[in-house]
């Protein structure tokens, strides 16, 4: 359900995104206009100032002695004679060339305005405005954001409707299959425990057969409970004994193994440890132990080792099978080497997403008609 939502989510995103560049060509016009519009405005502004000052200044009596020359937050001005030299100045910075009576720098917007014959003996006013953008862009800024926010609302909720019936097919599929799993868990046990005792008792072959093929049933249960569950629950770590639970794990398929007359051969070093959880490190022995089963002709051997080497702590798994055609696959999900040995092919594309999560480093060694070995490197841990 939260994979769906999030996945929905992205896609909101994404296609908001889309939108945004489908509407970035009118929005920039927009700004382009609204940008001419507001210079056209602020030199409106100038005009109407000067045109007040120019005003204040004829206003002067003959026989006046102090004028109070006009000030303004917004404006600043300055007052030249007919060369051009400054009479009086409000101006800060210095007061450039007109060519126009408008000329604008990289902050401000100058106006050059001609006064009419007046008491100071000024001919020219030049105002100056600091140029002031602001406005226009927090309009486009606004506007960007209702599209934004619009849309990526509106991806929202429409994905969220169409995705809704998956969801919920999605839900009952994996509760269905959540309960099969359980169900299926129990009657499984107790047929492994009566078989093995059987054939403790009573050492019929046929019985021996039946426990091999409870145990491939078994690994294969355990992979499809992995898969339904590893993307709802977190797998914690451990620092375990790698070389008593690799022992167990091969004393697990002797059956397996002694059904097709195959025999396990293991050089185990002890005490080796690795951090890791418990039925991760379980899908990685199990699997590469019955396919080596799996693969190899009746009376042959199996090679199971656990060394200590510079790199770190190796798992060697080697049989004498029938080889693999197609190394660069073998780890794709539901691909099969033989498809007359069964299987859904999905125990090493397991096993190569646990050790694409520990950072365990796989290789593969493979010769058609002579058999396969796969080794695996892992980071070995010292006991607390």
């Amino acid at each position: 359900m939260k994979s769906e939502t999030k996945n929905a989510f992205i896609f909101a995103i994404i296609l908001t995104f889309l939108t945004l560049l489908l509407v970035s060509f009118p929005i920039l016009n927009y700004l382009s206009v609204s940008l001419r519009l507001s210079q056209v405005n602020q030199e409106v502004q100038l005009r109407t100032y000067a045109k007040e000052v120019e005003t204040a200044i004829q206003g002067i009596l003959p026989l006046q002695k102090t004028f109070l020359f006009p000030r303004s937050i917004i404006f600043k001005s300055a007052l030249l004679d007919a060369n051009n030299h400054i009479v009086f100045s409000l101006i800060d910075e210095p007061i450039p060339t007109f060519s126009d009576e408008f000329v604008k720098n990289d902050t401000s917007l100058f106006y050059k305005y001609p006064l009419s014959p007046n008491a100071l003996h000024a001919k020219f006013l030049v105002v100056q405005k600091e140029i002031s953008h602001s406005q226009v862009i927090f309009d486009v800024l606004v506007i960007i954001g209702v599209v934004l926010l619009g849309m990526l609302i509106f991806s929202y909720l429409l994905l969220k409707l169409l995705l809704k019936p998956y969801i919920e097919t999605s839900t009952r599929m994996n509760l269905f299959f959540t309960d099969v799993m359980h169900e299926l868990k129990t009657p499984l046990g107790i047929m492994q425990l009566n078989i093995e005792g059987l054939v403790k008792k009573y050492k019929d072959k046929r019985l021996s057969r039946t426990l091999a093929a409870l145990s491939t049933l078994s690994t294969l249960y355990d992979d499809l409970e992995y898969l339904i569950k590893n993307k709802t629950i977190t797998y914690s770590t451990e620092i375990l004994n790698f070389s008593t639970f690799l022992e167990d794990r091969i004393a697990y398929f002797e059956a397996l193994s002694s059904s097709k007359e195959i025999t396990i051969i293991a050089d185990i070093e002890p005490e080796h440890f690795v951090r890791i959880n418990r039925i991760e490190l379980q899908r990685i022995i199990d699997n590469n132990i019955t396919n080596a089963i799996k693969y190899s002709p009746p009376q042959t051997t199996v090679e199971v080792q656990l060394r200590v080497k510079e790199d770190g702590l190796f798992l060697s798994v080697k049989d004498q099978g029938v080889g693999i055609k197609e190394i660069s696959k073998i780890f794709e999900r539901h691909y099969r080497g033989d498809i007359y040995k069964g299987g859904f092919g999905i125990g090493l594309s397991i096993v190569k997403s646990i050790c694409d999560k520990y950072g365990i480093v796989i290789e593969v060694h493979s010769e058609e008609k002579k058999g396969s070995e796969f080794k695996y490197m892992f980071e070995k841990e010292v006991e607390l």
